[in-house]
């Protein structure tokens, strides 16, 4: 007489296996996006009369997405679009150039190629800079692939004063505000003697170097980005541009 064991077993086998199979769909179909998150940045200053500048390299992943401000100043009228290698970079739209303090500040993004973990970003001017200039390099991971960038803001072009803001933004569950800010002297050196701290619920991301000011932050909605200049000259100038960051999840 065969044991009823013996006979069971191997419906209790199939009943395993279809279980974890289940399992294996269920954790498929649900797991959730990661969460956008800063990774790194870095600033790198070039001197006057010079026409390039390297950031880098950053540790990362691949696949993160990267925020790349250049401010420089060109001895003709009009400014002249940096060129950048490192990915496939574009001008952000709404990112400038912007005319402020007679110097240019230009946004530009891409991703990070997939697979790549060190990226070394390098601008190039078309002639030498005629100020001192910066090249500041951001990576986030999580951020949504189609449209990660929304709502570029700034402040008035010709602000006196330390404490530059933009007009506030409204942001999404999960997503970043992103700003980089500038401040000069009230008789317009850059960068002078001024020194940014970040605005409320933000975060400098390259403390190394204060001006300018890389921060992010996702303060209550609707988020005001800012930067406060330490300086106590009241006649200091000052630029900030922010924009959302869309996380994917």
């Amino acid at each position: 007489m065969l044991d009823p064991f013996l006979i069971l077993t191997p419906v209790l086998l199939l009943a395993i296996v279809a279980l974890l199979g289940f399992v294996g769909c269920y954790q498929d179909v649900f797991v959730l996006p990661p969460l956008l998150l800063h990774v790194q940045t870095v600033v790198a200053s070039a001197s006057a009369n010079t026409k390039s500048v390297s950031a880098g390299p950053l540790t990362l992943h691949g696949g993160e997405l990267i925020v790349v401000a250049v401010q420089w100043s060109s001895a003709i009228s009009g400014p002249e679009m940096p060129g950048l290698s490192g990915a496939s970079f574009s001008p952000v739209n709404g990112g400038g150039p912007f005319a402020w303090n007679n110097m240019s500040v230009q946004i530009f993004s891409a991703f990070n190629p997939a697979g790549n973990t060190q990226l070394t970003v390098t601008a190039s001017l078309v002639r030498n800079s005629t100020v001192t200039w910066n090249l500041c390099v951001s990576a986030y991971s999580g951020a949504d692939e189609n449209t990660p960038l929304y709502s570029p803001q700034t402040s008035k072009l010709n602000y006196v004063g330390n404490n530059p803001q933009s007009p506030p933004l409204n942001t999404g569950t999960n997503d970043l505000v992103y700003a980089v800010a500038f401040a000069a002297n009230s008789d317009g050196t850059f960068p002078g003697n001024s020194s940014l701290t970040a605005g409320p619920g933000f975060t400098a991301e390259f403390p190394a170097i204060t001006n300018p000011l890389v921060e992010d932050g996702d303060g209550s909605n609707p988020v005001v980005a800012q930067a406060t200049n330490t300086t106590p000259d009241p006649n200091a100038k000052g630029f900030i541009f922010a924009m959302g960051l869309k996380s994917a999840s």
